[in-house]
């Protein structure tokens, strides 16, 4: 029988011991974090401080055009060609963008299909339409260039003409120098009759519907466009800004009267406000197709909003315990005017509560709200480099899972008072629709196939 060394066995004891710790610190630190740990792992990103705050320069040079497609300017910031280098404040923008989302949501409760397809044809009536994304495009014979609000949540492209009972500060579109303008209507099914459009802030559009050529690009020209002629308008729809493309499922969209060569489908980029994106219609848009993953467009007859089938969103990569039934029975819309994301009360509360629960290392905000302010998670980051930020997560039917991170989550110009870019649905409705905003959307691309019946999404659209 062997004998072994005191000394040895005490060595060997040693060597197991240390063998054993450096294997528990190898496992641990190569575990996934616990939830609003802080060290970044799956479902949470450390992003500097400063990439969450708004730019001061233009990224892109002078002159330089958008990767194809129409450009999309952003309406304020040092990238804006028109006019507004400084935005308002947050609290008019968010103030203006809960009227647009409350009466979204008001003609949901408010009419049935078949009032829908009336209304859609005599009165569009959209709420704290403020708009951030601009488009140029041309009218007439020669073409008269405009910068319009791009909408996906309205149909009449309008704007203003001469001559005016009451105009803004804004270019005029002048009949009389186009060879192939006409008075009336050029589409069958719609009457001979006018519009009227009204906002939140009380600014209106009134005028009567003309025909004539649109230029989107040098290759895509059409004849007979029926738009809306604006001869009375009120209010303040922002220097710069001459009138609104409609995007929307109705029959006067920009969409429906230029089917015939794009069969209904358009893309865009959404800029952030220091860069241009793109706007693309039919072969252009569906060949970026095969980056995207795609979910189904639900048909709601005679509604212009783009229904999708919402089931469930995850915070830090935890799904939120939250029934698909909460989403679909009102529905989930993508809206390019609205600015932030509008989620069924019970399904905010915990999305909140689970953002909070990752963000507990941060402290809280000690600005005091205002009447009025919607965003109600808010930190004070003043002093931090660097911040982890849980990554947050749509999912939509088949399959496709939409990834937000940066300034998709995060809204503020002020380190100190930096805030989750959701908000709950306040309005007393029955029914409360989910609204996807222009802040979630913002930089990827976003496809609309309306005659495949599915919408698509991708990273890094603008790049």
């Amino acid at each position: 029988m062997a004998s072994i060394c005191p000394s040895t066995a005490m060595s060997n004891v040693l060597f197991s011991y240390l063998l054993l710790f450096f294997l528990c610190y190898y496992i641990s630190s190569c575990s996934k974090p616990v939830y609003g740990a802080g060290e970044a792992g799956e479902g949470f990103h450390s992003t500097p401080v400063s990439a969450l705050l708004p730019k001061n320069k233009c990224s892109v040079p002078d002159g330089e055009r958008s990767r194809g497609g129409l450009r999309i300017t952003p309406k304020y910031g040092p990238c804006s060609r028109s006019g507004h280098s400084q935005p308002p404040s947050s609290h008019e923008i968010l103030g203006r963008d809960e009227h647009r989302a409350g009466f979204i949501n008001s003609r949901f409760n408010q009419y049935t299909p078949q009032n829908w397809m009336d209304h859609g044809r005599t009165q569009t009536k959209l709420f704290g339409e403020d708009g951030n994304f601009l488009v140029d495009v041309g009218f007439g014979t020669p073409p008269q260039k405009f910068k319009l609000i791009l909408d996906t949540g309205s149909s009449i492209t309008w704007i203003q003409c001469k001559p005016c009972v009451s105009c803004l500060p804004a270019a005029r579109f002048d009949p009389s120098r186009s060879s192939t303008y006409s008075n009336g209507s050029c589409i069958s099914t719609v009457g001979q009759y006018g519009y009227e459009i009204g906002y939140g802030d009380n600014s209106t559009s009134h005028g009567i519907f003309g025909c004539d050529t649109l230029s989107l690009e040098p290759s895509d020209v059409f004849q007979k466009f029926q738009f809306g002629c604006g001869i009375n308008n009120q209010g303040d729809f922002g220097s710069g800004v001459d009138g609104m493309m409609g995007l929307g499922r109705g029959e006067l969209s920009t969409v429906s009267q230029t089917a015939p060569k794009f069969n209904k489908v358009f893309s865009y980029c959404l800029p952030k406000e220091d860069s241009i994106g793109s706007l693309f219609f039919g072969e252009k848009a569906t060949s970026l197709s095969s980056s995207l993953k795609f979910t189904k467009l639900i048909s709601r007859p005679g509604s212009e909003f783009y229904f999708v089938n919402l089931l469930g969103i995850s915070v830090g990569n935890r799904r939120l315990n939250i029934p698909s039934s909460v989403f679909a029975k009102s529905g989930t819309i993508i809206d390019s005017g609205t600015v932030i994301t509008r989620l069924p009360q019970p399904v905010y509360s915990k999305l909140k509560a689970a953002f909070k629960k990752a963000m507990k290392k941060y402290p809280r905000s000690n600005r005091r709200p205002e009447k009025g302010d919607i965003l109600d998670t808010c930190y004070d980051l003043s002093g931090t480099k660097e911040v982890l930020l849980p990554e947050i997560v749509l999912h939509f039917g088949e399959g496709t899972d939409v990834r937000l991170t940066g300034t998709g989550i995060i809204w503020g110009n002020d380190t100190s008072h930096l805030c989750l870019s959701f908000a709950g649905n306040s309005f007393d409705w029955d029914s409360n629709l989910t609204i996807i905003g222009n802040r979630q959307q913002v930089s990827m691309t976003v496809l609309y196939d309306i005659q495949g019946g599915r919408i698509g999404f991708g990273g890094n659209g603008c790049s």
